[in-house]
């Protein structure tokens, strides 16, 4: 390469930035031509990044709401095992022993009643 196609090669970048700078490449016809479509990739990659936003948001929300499901869930069990242990017979008795109740003694009796042998009321 020459000095001439070195230094035409440099003021050809120069010059491309000072129209784009300058604004005159958008009377251009190549531009005018091009605008629908420059207009549609805008566009699209509006669509984009604010689907992406969408995703990111809604993977924290899900993010959240495991945690919190995990910490409902934990607290769950541990409810659930003190309920599990203050309804046992043992621990009852022992409470209900300071208001003078007391444990029966005889087992439990069965009581059948026949409901044909029932006397019949009047209404």
């Amino acid at each position: 390469m020459s000095k001439k196609e070195k230094k035409e090669k440099g003021t050809n970048g120069v010059r491309k930035v000072m129209n784009i700078l300058g604004g005159s490449f958008l009377v251009k016809e190549q531009f005018t031509k091009q605008f629908p479509f420059m207009v549609y990739v805008t566009v699209l990659l509006m669509i984009i990044i604010t689907n992406t936003y969408i995703a990111e948001d809604r993977s924290r929300e899900i993010v959240k709401n495991t945690k919190l499901l995990n910490d409902l869930h934990v607290e769950y069990i541990q409810v659930k095992s003190s309920i599990m242990q203050a309804s046992k017979q043992s621990v009852l008795a022992r409470k209900l022993r300071g208001i003078g109740l007391k444990d029966p003694v005889e087992p439990l009796k069965r009581i059948n009643i026949d409901e044909e042998k029932q006397p019949e009321t009047e209404e």
